[in-house]
């Protein structure tokens, strides 16, 4: 019954009805107030918080806590929700841990949190850019929203986590304060940065000037934080590798993380995906001298190594 009822209210908030009337007028405005915003964290540190001492036992075997960052549109989304599938890892997207360390959340405060959001986001069928062409990250017979053994948790939010790094350097450590003894994995999805500009730009309504200027920013916060992280840290995947050998990327970042991943695991997981890696940076027109202008950026930063537009 208790189900049937989150599903019932999952599917109300998932809906296009809901959602034009959240992302305009009155409604939006009070979603987006600092006063509604404030309300629903205390909400959530009193719920988490009454969870998370009736359900201690269900974290007791997580050895490590794993973050993403990087910028948006860039294909964490794809890699948190195949590792969802796993059965010893749970990674919800978009809880934005790093807005709840901030704010004084516990380590199993956070836990509870992820643990939530991922269960609603298989009952959503892990569904993503809803804004652009949804698509799912479903992955069938598999452990999306559950576990058999709970070893890795964490979330798969990437741009807002490396803009509050950017604001706020010191989470880094405070994260690691935080998880008290949990191992932390930070995992950064890169894209051919042609494509996270040219989504910046169709869905954020975005110049190309401005659009720049943030995935550059971006960078310059990621350069600092690959200083400062070592490799038992953290993991870097390149989208496009990832598209092409799904497998062996995601059996890879399993080892990374601690965990087996199976045959049966890793072949399911290959069986949603595109064989051709999506190439949003096609929806623009894109002038010469733009695409000079990122050739000439992309030089700055070791992690952008090699990419072109004509990839």
């Amino acid at each position: 019954m208790r189900y049937k009822l989150e599903k019932k209210w999952v599917d109300f908030i998932d809906s296009n009805g809901y959602r034009r009337i959240a992302s305009g007028g009155v409604v939006s405005k009070i979603l987006k107030s600092d006063t509604y915003q404030n309300l629903n964290t205390y909400r959530r540190y009193l719920i988490t918080s009454y969870k998370a001492r009736q359900s201690q036992q269900l974290f007791s075997d997580v050895n490590s806590f794993c973050f993403f960052v990087g910028q948006t549109k860039s294909g964490s989304s794809l890699l948190g929700g195949l590792l969802d599938a796993h059965p010893n890892i749970i990674i919800s997207d978009e809880v934005d841990v790093l807005k709840y360390v901030s704010k004084g959340f516990n380590r199993l405060q956070i836990f509870q949190l992820s643990l939530h959001t991922s269960k609603r986001e298989m009952m959503k069928g892990r569904v993503t850019a809803r804004r652009l062409e949804p698509y799912s990250f479903q992955v069938p017979g598999q452990w999306q929203g559950k576990f058999s053994k709970l070893l890795v948790i964490g979330d798969s939010t990437a741009g807002k986590s490396t803009q509050k790094l950017a604001n706020d350097p010191e989470l880094i450590k405070d994260i690691s304060v935080v998880m008290d003894g949990i191992s932390v994995k930070v995992v950064q999805v890169i894209r051919n940065p042609f494509d996270p500009i040219s989504i910046m730009m169709i869905r954020g309504k975005r110049s190309f000037e401005n659009a720049l200027q943030h995935y550059f920013e971006d960078c310059d916060t990621l350069a600092k934080i690959r200083s400062e992280l070592s490799p038992e840290t953290l993991c870097s995947v390149r989208y496009e590798d990832f598209v092409i050998s799904p497998q062996s990327q995601l059996s890879a970042l399993c080892a990374f993380l601690g965990v087996e991943a199976t045959s049966d695991y890793l072949q399911s997981c290959a069986g949603i995906m595109s064989e051709i890696p999506d190439q949003s940076r096609h929806l623009v027109d894109w002038e010469p001298n733009w695409i000079e202008e990122v050739h000439t950026h992309i030089s700055h930063y070791d992690f952008l190594a090699g990419y072109q537009f004509s990839d």
